[in-house]
């Protein structure tokens, strides 16, 4: 397990062969962290022999229902911003032209946070 880094880190690291984009949901788990609600999720990577797995902390807002790693859940599109002070994920957003760019309230599975930190699995 290495740390790939924190908020606009991440976001910059998963490009390329690291992208979230068709990767499959293989944990979500709901916990806190110092305190405060969190949420991880471990992401079963498509394009390369790696999991990466993302825990959100300081929650403003979570949009997930459910459990999405009850059963195979694929991320065929996302958002993934630095917004601010805040960092916005959606697993399954909004993919009009108006809800395109940025956050929109058709967007689903998504978390609004105050930070996120990410770690990288990689085999071996």
């Amino acid at each position: 397990m290495k740390l790939i880094g924190y908020n606009s880190d991440i976001i910059n690291y998963l490009v390329n062969d690291l992208t979230l984009l068709n990767a499959t949901i293989k944990s979500y788990k709901l916990h806190e962290v110092e305190g405060g609600p969190a949420v991880s999720i471990l992401f079963e990577l498509a394009y390369t022999d790696a999991d990466v797995m993302l825990t959100f902390t300081d929650i403003y807002k979570n949009g997930f229902e459910g459990n999405p790693a009850a059963e195979p859940y694929q991320i065929d599109s996302c958002k993934f911003y630095h917004i601010g002070s805040k960092i916005y994920f959606s697993a399954d957003p909004d993919e009009s032209e108006e809800g395109y760019d940025g956050i929109s309230e058709d967007d689903n599975d998504f978390i609004l946070c105050g930070a996120v930190e990410g770690y990288i699995f990689e085999q071996e």
